[in-house]
């Protein structure tokens, strides 16, 4: 803003020197004139003396504005304190009677009688099963069985002569007459010739079984060793 101030100041003080100068020249021919001609040249230099009106003018510096000081600070004045509103006491209420309204009516409850429970039968355990007849005569009469087997017993030659020995565990079935059926090699020796000899050991010797009431099925061990 300053910058634009001083150049238009630059321009009217151009302006204003070219103007004082035009004047000048004016002036020296006028005077030049004068000697031969006085009277019109006192008009013609009244001319030129008067400023065009239409002249620009310097600018005028903008004046500067005063710092106004601040205004003092306005303290709140302070304000009366109210007294205290004194509040008259409360006038006891009086209790107020209302009047009493009758219970509802509450219809009555059937209650249903208890039902009389029947006696449930609880069915009675079943007796324990008979003991096997197997189990039993297998019990009493084993050692007997394996005694008889073991005084008829006798080693097969073939199977001596090979020195083969082993044990043998031979499953039948003794029928009420002493008869043998379902003659089964449980467990094997190992060795035809003793297996063979086992089941007929069973056959040849179980006319001297104790006699069984019903049939029977019964295991016996058959050892045949080397001494």
């Amino acid at each position: 803003m300053n910058l634009a101030k001083i150049r238009l100041w630059d321009a009217l003080s151009i302006s204003y020197a070219f103007h004082l100068i035009v004047i000048a020249i004016a002036w020296s021919a006028l005077v030049l004139l004068n000697k031969k001609s006085p009277e019109p040249a006192k008009v013609r230099i009244a001319i030129l003396l008067q400023t065009p009106t239409n002249a620009p003018q310097p600018p005028q510096p903008l004046p500067i504005p005063k710092e106004t000081p601040p205004a003092p600070a306005v303290q709140p004045k302070a304000l009366p304190t109210a007294a205290p509103i004194k509040t008259p006491p409360l006038a006891p209420s009086k209790p107020t009677i209302t009047a009493a309204q009758p219970a509802p009516i509450v219809p009555p409850i059937n209650i249903p009688k208890a039902v009389e429970s029947t006696p449930v039968a609880v069915p009675k355990a079943p007796p324990p099963p008979p003991p096997k007849v197997e189990e039993n005569y297998e019990d009493e009469n084993l050692g007997r069985i394996r005694s008889i087997l073991a005084e008829r017993l006798k080693y097969p030659k073939n199977a001596l002569r090979l020195k083969q020995q082993g044990e043998i565990v031979v499953a039948f079935t003794l029928e009420p007459n002493r008869d043998v059926t379902q003659i089964t090699i449980m467990r094997s020796s190992g060795f035809e010739m003793l297996d063979s000899a086992a089941k007929e050991l069973i056959e040849t010797s179980a006319s001297e079984f104790p006699k069984p009431k019903k049939s029977v099925r019964i295991s016996v061990p058959i050892s045949y060793k080397l001494r």
